[in-house]
């Protein structure tokens, strides 16, 4: 599936960028051409050019993989009181993976939902995070996973168009 160049939601960008091979390699090799998908999943009501993109989208889905562990793992667990400040990083860390898989409009979306968190949550105040965060991960999968069946849809297209010819 290749990007179709619209900075449409429910379209895919094709980004060029590079892969650092392991120190074992050859040097001449040092750089291999990577193509990777960017996905719009939405753009900015105020009419501003910023697009909602998922810029990696493997990283958000095992971002998603985790946090849905953890967030189950969670729900049905007591906490102690001693367990808490491992959450809280593991909640950190889950964020941070977030916002380096979204564009700069999402994560002061995330932000704006989900603001900073008080240093010494309650359990039910981490389970509230890891529920949002949960949710707002899941819908930007659903609206990427959308955006791959079009981009699916409109390449079966274009390849019928060129048969018929």
């Amino acid at each position: 599936m290749a990007g179709d160049g619209s900075s449409k939601p429910g379209h895919m960008e094709a980004v060029q960028g590079t892969i650092s091979q392991s120190r074992d390699q050859d040097v001449a090799a040092a750089a291999t051409p990577l193509r990777r998908y960017v996905v719009i999943v939405g753009e900015h009501s105020d009419g501003s050019s910023a697009a909602y993109r998922i810029e990696d989208p493997a990283r958000l889905l095992r971002v998603y993989s985790l946090l849905q562990a953890t967030f189950e793992q969670l729900h049905g667990a007591t906490l102690p009181p001693e367990g808490m400040p491992g959450l809280q990083r593991q909640l950190e860390v889950i964020r941070r993976e977030t916002e380096r898989a979204v564009s700069p409009a999402l994560v002061a979306e995330l932000r704006r939902i989900l603001p900073s968190h008080d240093p010494a949550p309650s359990a039910g105040a981490l389970r509230i995070e890891f529920a949002v965060l949960v949710s707002w991960v899941a819908s930007l999968i659903v609206q990427m996973l959308a955006a791959f069946a079009a981009a699916l849809e409109r390449s079966q297209q274009v390849s019928v168009g060129r048969d018929q010819r």
